[in-house]
């Protein structure tokens, strides 16, 4: 009896809340086709709203855009499928839906699949009289993708984890040593990459084997660069073995940046090796340190973590504001973009404004931007002041958040794991003191 009287209040107590609680207001279809628009810049705050999407095939949409970001191609795949099925009369919808799945085909290395499904999204864009831009970016991926599905693909000969030497360049770029074909070559460890580059001489000195046809990829500092495609037969670091890993091949100017003094990268090694590492610590004392991390999608669920458009993102706070940052070891400095700078204007009034040059492969271009001094940056449970952090103003052509080696060199060690998405950080190093 006192058991069943304790259950019916128990059952009363939970009607009682349940009744307290106010359901969440459904999210405009406006807000949510916005946030769908910009899945880089907004991927955390679409997680967020998830519960909040009444529409049926937005929901859909929205459940294929975060399975995609953790990594996990096969659900969204089917989520598609399930979009597909319901016969969408909106084309931007067809296209965002094609979109997704190009992505996350692309992410996990299916090309052939990445090369259908951007064709698909190209001509859903025809239909919607997408912009050119948009086109643009479908036709880039589409050729990309077929040149890369005509290779070998790549494939892991053998794993077993062991530290190596890392140092930091002139520039403050993370490098180590890779075997490729049987030569020892230094390349910087770049999680901004979405394929590994390397520069023409370097393709002729390895011995890669070019293929025939030409593409082109975006980059910070130009809408597309001409490339070609060179595959290595074998390589190795880090105590993994590939075989058939593609390289871009980039010309040698391409790759050398307007730096006093000079400055060029012959090689990168880019998230299709990364991932293969599954986790890697690098430690400010000098070490690359990987360990086995096999995909776990419950602690991906919740992860900081999150691939949009083959570029990886991180949870973070800047100035306080929750804000994806695009996670690019390749980038010496953090920047914000001008879309946050149109969100925040009020936060960002009456800072100094100047013009910035920006490097990459292909060469510079000059960007408006406001200088933030002394702006804390966390991520990860953990936080750093920088001394200055550049913002796009708005209005300015879309660059993403970018997370850089100004935050990462903060800390002891940072570290990325593929298998649970998530981005860790060591305790800060110590600031150095001011002379004088």
């Amino acid at each position: 009896m006192n058991v069943l009287v304790g259950l019916t209040l128990l059952l009363i107590d939970a009607g009682a809340l349940a009744a307290q609680s106010p359901q969440p207001l459904p999210l405009p279809d406006t807000e949510v086709a916005a946030l769908l628009s910009r899945p880089g810049l907004g991927i955390f705050a679409l997680e967020a709203a998830l519960p909040r999407i009444r529409e049926p095939s937005l929901a859909l949409l929205a459940r294929a855009r975060l399975a995609a970001a953790r990594l996990d191609a096969a659900g969204a795949r089917r989520l598609v499928d399930r979009f597909l099925a319901s016969r969408p009369r909106d084309p931007r919808q067809r296209a965002l839906a094609w979109a997704i799945v190009a992505d996350a085909a692309f992410a996990a290395g299916d090309y052939a699949a990445a090369a259908r499904d951007a064709r698909e999204q190209q001509a859903a864009l025809v239909a919607a009289a997408g912009g050119e831009d948009e086109r643009a970016g479908a036709a880039q991926t589409a050729t990309m993708a077929a040149q890369l599905a005509a290779a070998p693909a790549q494939q892991v000969a053998s794993y077993r984890p062991q530290a190596e030497p890392v140092h930091t360049d002139k520039v403050g770029l993370p490098r180590a040593t890779a075997v490729i074909d049987g030569v020892a070559q230094e390349a910087v460890l770049d999680t901004g990459a979405n394929l590994s580059v390397v520069s023409l001489s370097t393709a002729r000195r390895l011995g890669l084997r070019m293929r025939q046809g030409d593409a082109s990829v975006g980059s910070a500092s130009r809408a597309a660069v001409a490339v070609r495609l060179g595959i290595a037969d074998t390589l190795s670091f880090a105590g993994l073995t590939l075989h058939n890993v593609a390289f871009l091949v980039l010309d040698d100017q391409q790759l050398a940046m307007p730096v006093p003094g000079g400055y060029r990268i012959d090689a990168i090694l880019g998230y299709p090796v990364l991932r293969e590492l599954q986790r890697f610590r690098i430690t400010a004392a000098g070490r690359l340190e990987p360990a086995l991390s096999p995909a776990s999608p419950a602690a991906a669920a919740t992860g900081n973590l999150r691939m949009v458009g083959n570029d990886l993102y991180v949870r973070a706070q800047v100035g306080g504001q929750p804000v994806a940052m695009h996670l690019d070891s390749g980038a010496a400095s953090s920047a914000l973009s001008s879309w946050f700078a149109s969100r925040h204007a009020g936060l960002l009034q009456g800072l100094r404004q100047h013009r910035q040059h920006v490097a990459g492969a292909g060469g510079a271009t000059v960007s408006h931007t406001l200088t933030w001094p002394d702006v804390c940056v966390r991520l990860a449970g953990r936080g750093t002041v920088l001394a200055s952090l550049d913002v796009e103003q708005a209005g300015s052509a879309g660059s993403p958040n970018l997370l850089g080696e100004d935050v990462l060199h903060a800390f002891d060690w940072w570290s990325v794991d593929f298998g649970r998405m998530r981005v860790e950080l060591g305790p800060p190093r110590p600031t150095p003191a001011k002379r004088g």
